[in-house]
């Protein structure tokens, strides 16, 4: 497959995945969007689209940290590296306005803490998660932290954030409820996971 084809499936697949999944808050409705109406309503199916969005870039992230032949052909290691830096940047920021939208409608001093909160927890572990790796990354060296322990606690966390991801998306909103929702999700983490692993494949078998 050429450079332009392969440019042009990897942009395909990222907008398809984008449009299908920001049309899940308003084509499947969660049961808090119902009782909510004007500004509240507007403000809370942002947050879930700031969510949404800063899930599709945590799954784009692991494929930018592991790279591969076809992306390094691509776009250069380079570039990868420092797109992986901009946009861990972008999903701290997409997931404190998911925080910061779906709280405010309910009320900051509601804030979702319980066992009854578990899928709640399980976010708000994945915010702390990226909160950290996005500051170690941008401030590694002024900490002096070693290179080879960080980056294997980073990647550590990296496949974390991936695994809760999914464990979030699937039981903190009943849109991923309805099939079609609940399934896309399930392609699309799976697709990720074996893409990851034909990636480390072949690395292995390079060696």
């Amino acid at each position: 497959m050429s450079r332009g084809l392969h440019l042009t499936y990897i942009v395909s697949v990222f907008i398809f995945v984008v449009g299908g999944a920001l049309s899940i808050p308003f084509v499947y409705e969660s049961q808090t969007l119902w009782y909510k109406i004007g500004i509240d309503k507007t403000l809370l199916r942002a947050g879930k689209i700031a969510g949404l969005l800063a899930a599709i870039l945590l799954l784009v992230q692991i494929l930018l940290a592991v790279r591969g032949e076809t992306l390094e052909e691509l776009f250069g290691v380079r570039s990868l590296i420092s797109w992986h830096r901009v946009n861990g940047v972008f999903i701290l920021i997409l997931a404190l306005t998911h925080v910061t939208l779906v709280l405010v409608p309910e009320g900051i001093v509601n804030l979702p803490i319980g066992m009854k909160y578990w899928p709640e927890m399980v976010g708000a572990a994945m915010l702390l998660i990226i909160f950290t790796m996005v500051v170690s990354s941008q401030l590694r060296q002024r900490l002096g932290f070693n290179y080879t322990r960080w980056r294997a606690f980073h990647k550590l966390l990296g496949y974390l954030a991936l695994a809760l991801v999914g464990v979030h998306i699937l039981f903190v909103s009943e849109s991923f409820e309805y099939v079609v929702p609940r399934t896309a999700l399930f392609i699309t983490v799976a697709s990720v996971v074996i893409v990851l692993f034909q990636i480390k494949r072949a690395a292995f078998k390079k060696r």
